[in-house]
C-alpha cells in the first residue's frame, strides 16, 4: 500500500517542506473583484500584501471545485498511490472540505478519508505534517486517520492581528466582537475554535508588547510538545515571540502566512500553534 497525504494551502505549510515530506498542496482561491488567482501559485506573500494596500476592492476567498479535487487525487493515484488522506482547513470556516468529498466519488483507483482538522494554518498543517512523516515510515491509511485527528485534537491556536477590520470584511467576526476589540488602546489576542463563534477574543491587553508577551504565557501555561510561529508581514514581532518561547520550549520555527489567510488577517499579523501534550 502506498499512503499519499494532501492538504491545502491554508495549512501553511512552506513549499520546500511540503517537497520533503511528499505532502501534496492543493490552493484554495483569491478574488479580487472578477480576477480569480490560486493561493500560492498566482500570488505569493509579500505581492499579495502589496496588492491589498492598493487595492480599492476586499478580496474574497473560496475553495477549490471538486473538479480541480478530482485532479488532484486522480495525479496522486497515477504517481502510485492507492492511499490517499486529505487533511482538511476547519470545515466550518471553508468550504473546502465539502469539496474534498464529493470528489471521491468522482475517482477510482485508491482509498480516500478526509480529516476535518477543525484548525488552520499551522495548527491543521502540524497534522498533515505527522501524517505524512508515519506514510514515509510505512503508516497505512486508517492510521494515518487517527494520528491527525489525536494531532488535530490536542493543538492550539493564538493570533495577534493588527487590526480586526479584515476579519470583520470577510465574516469571521461578529459586529460586537469587532467593537469590543477594536476599542482604544486596547490588543486583542485572537483563539480559533471548534463550535461557534469559531473566532475568538481569547483576551484583550493594552500594547502589543504585553499581547506578544501574554500570547507565549498562555501557551506556556500547557505542556507543549511541539510549537510554530506564523506571521504575515510581521516577521519582527515573530522573532520576538520565538525569543519569549526558546527557554520553555527551545528554537520554534517561523513560517509565513499564506494569502488566502491574510485575506482575512490582514498584514502584521503573528500567530502562535502548538501541541498540548495533555490533549
Amino acid at each position: 500500500m502506498t499512503l499519499r497525504i494532501l492538504t491545502d494551502t491554508a495549512a501553511d505549510i512552506p513549499d520546500s517542506l511540503a517537497d520533503e515530506l511528499g505532502i501534496s498542496l492543493i490552493p484554495l482561491n483569491i478574488h479580487f473583484g472578477d480576477e480569480q488567482l490560486k493561493d500560492r501559485r498566482d500570488i505569493t506573500g509579500d505581492n499579495f500584501f502589496e496588492r491589498l494596500a492598493s487595492s480599492d476592492v476586499h478580496p474574497t476567498t473560496s475553495q477549490p471545485s471538486p473538479g480541480e479535487f478530482a485532479e488532484a487525487y486522480q495525479s496522486l493515484i497515477d504517481d502510485g498511490a492507492d492511499e490517499i488522506l486529505f487533511v482538511s482547513i476547519h470545515g466550518n470556516l471553508s468550504g473546502t472540505l465539502d469539496s474534498a468529498k464529493q470528489a471521491i466519488e468522482l475517482v477510482d483507483g485508491a482509498r480516500i478519508a478526509t480529516v476535518d482538522t477543525r484548525r488552520t494554518s499551522m495548527a491543521q498543517g502540524i497534522p498533515a505534517i505527522r501524517a505524512a512523516e508515519l506514510a514515509n515510515n510505512g503508516g497505512g491509511l486508517d492510521e494515518a486517520v487517527a494520528l491527525a485527528e489525536d494531532v488535530a485534537s490536542r493543538t492550539k491556536s493564538l493570533v495577534i492581528a493588527d487590526t480586526l477590520e479584515y476579519l470583520k470584511k470577510g465574516g469571521r467576526l461578529t459586529q460586537s466582537q469587532y467593537v469590543l476589540g477594536s476599542m482604544l488602546r486596547v490588543k486583542p489576542i485572537l483563539g480559533i475554535g471548534e463550535e461557534p463563534p469559531y473566532v475568538t477574543i481569547a483576551t484583550r491587553v493594552r500594547t502589543l508588547k504585553k499581547a506578544l508577551e501574554t500570547m507565549v504565557n498562555m501557551a506556556n501555561e500547557d505542556e507543549i510538545e511541539w510549537a510554530s510561529i506564523v506571521h504575515g508581514q510581521g516577521q519582527e514581532n515573530a522573532e520576538i515571540v520565538q525569543a519569549l518561547m526558546k527557554p520553555h520550549v527551545g528554537e520554534v520555527p517561523i513560517y509565513e502566512v499564506t494569502p488566502v489567510l491574510g485575506v482575512h488577517l490582514g498584514p502584521g499579523t503573528v500567530g502562535l500553534h502548538w501541541i498540548s501534550a495533555k490533549g
